[in-house]
């Protein structure tokens, strides 16, 4: 007994040891994540190294479908709905494939994500596809990895790098829809703190929407509360989008009171703007009365 408890005893120690084992991999994981706009980008792949390997047109074939890194197909994750090659992609996990070329890629997002390389990669599945140049590196990339370039909060380059090669495809997002939409929504279901409605506010006069509901959440942040000079800078902007300088003069007078009463940082950030807001709305002409 006492033989047969120290052979298990044994075995466990070694299963554990097993269990503890870490080792460096070929093609060790990888992410990257930006955020667009409100909009997350994620990528998740293995990431394997040239080893004085020729790699495109040698180990990866042109013109094969191949799964963009090692191991298990890459996979990119979009939180909101995208639009790639012009067509929309609906928020969610994806696989991302490739077709390498010499001087043209074909980019490939297939709807099934959870899978082992490209053997069992079916077109019929396939999203969206974009065609795009590729570039020479003058350097060599000795491990492939992605980025994400964002260029607007409507637009990013998703980007892969490796051995002599630099291709990338464009991610368009309507971020200002988007936003509204998604700020209709916040405040159906939430009362909303003062800073929320005054951010809504804000967002809506710097993106060219409603200026008659930009007013209305600039009311609802004065409302929640008029101690703060924030609240009645936003309804300042708010007024003027609504053709209302008297009224907006006013309540920038009163945001610079509140203001200069109770300096701080986040009011030095505002108070040379709200004195520009004072000086031309004090020289604008009332309007006529018809």
């Amino acid at each position: 007994m006492k033989k047969l408890f120290a052979l298990l005893l044994s075995l466990s120690m070694t299963a554990v040891a097993f269990a503890q084992l870490s080792l460096p991999q070929p093609s060790p994981k990888a992410s990257v994540m930006q955020t667009v706009g409100i909009t997350e980008i994620s990528i998740v792949y293995s990431s394997p190294g040239v080893k004085g390997r020729t790699i495109f047109g040698g180990l990866e074939a042109y013109g094969k479908v191949w799964r963009s890194g090692a191991n298990s197909a890459t996979e990119i994750h979009f939180s909101t709905d995208v639009m790639i090659g012009g067509k929309e992609v609906k928020a969610g996990k994806y696989a991302l494939f490739t077709i390498p070329g010499e001087t043209e890629w074909t980019f490939i997002i297939n709807s099934n994500a959870n899978q082992w390389g490209s053997t069992s990669y079916k077109q019929e599945l396939d999203v969206a596809r974009v065609v795009v140049k590729a570039e020479k590196l003058e350097k060599t990339k000795e491990r492939l990895s992605y980025y994400i370039d964002y260029v607007s909060d409507n637009e990013a380059n998703v980007v892969l790098k490796w051995e002599n090669v630099k291709v990338g495809f464009p991610v368009k997002i309507n971020s200002k829809e988007l936003a509204m939409s998604g700020m209709n929504k916040y405040f159906r279901n939430s009362a909303g703190e003062w800073i929320n409605y005054a951010s809504a506010a804000r967002y809506i006069i710097e993106n060219g929407g409603s200026s008659a509901d930009a007013l209305g959440y600039a009311n609802k942040a004065v409302e929640l509360n008029n101690k703060h000079f924030f609240s009645h800078y936003i309804k300042s902007l708010a007024l003027s989008a609504n053709s209302m300088p008297a009224e907006a003069l006013a309540s920038a007078n009163e945001a610079k009171r509140i203001g200069d009463a109770e300096p701080s940082g986040f009011y030095d950030v505002y108070k040379a703007d709200i004195a520009a807001k004072i000086a031309e709305w004090s020289k604008a002409k009332p309007a006529k009365k018809k």
